[in-house]
């Protein structure tokens, strides 16, 4: 794997390979001037439909790219979850496949299913492209 999360800023999306499930990450630094955590890097989960809005946070990235996961969020996935992003050789070697920062090539949108990002293309466009084919 050529991405670490010590400097990656965007999505990261794991598959595994076994299961047929995935996770989708974002980790982003906050700004300068926010009231929470200003110039902190945070990694969050998509927690629903909308790949651009429904992330749960859950931990701050450290430099080393070590994932301190909130008190409040420990004794459970999280921290599972933060290994992941973590130690990547570890699960890449027991199957997971990830995918860093993909975008949609006709809307560029950020695509989180394994489908989408195989195809290159999330699953609105491929409705439209269907539709100019029809």
């Amino acid at each position: 794997m050529d991405h670490s999360i010590a400097t990656h800023n965007g999505v990261v999306t794991i598959f595994n390979t076994k299961t047929g499930n995935h996770r989708t990450f974002r980790i982003h630094t906050q700004p300068d001037d926010a009231e929470f955590a200003p110039g902190r890097r945070i990694v969050s989960q998509l927690a629903g439909p909308d790949n651009t809005h429904d992330y749960r946070s859950f931990g701050f990235v450290r430099d080393d790219g070590t994932i301190m996961v909130w008190k409040k969020k420990r004794g459970g996935n999280y921290e599972i979850y933060a290994r992941m992003l973590e130690h990547p050789e570890i699960f890449e070697a027991k199957g997971a496949v990830y995918h860093f920062s993909t975008v949609c090539r006709r809307c560029n949108r950020t695509l989180t299913t394994p489908e989408s990002i195989e195809s290159g293309i999330g699953p609105i466009c491929a409705g439209h492209e269907a539709l100019v084919g029809v």
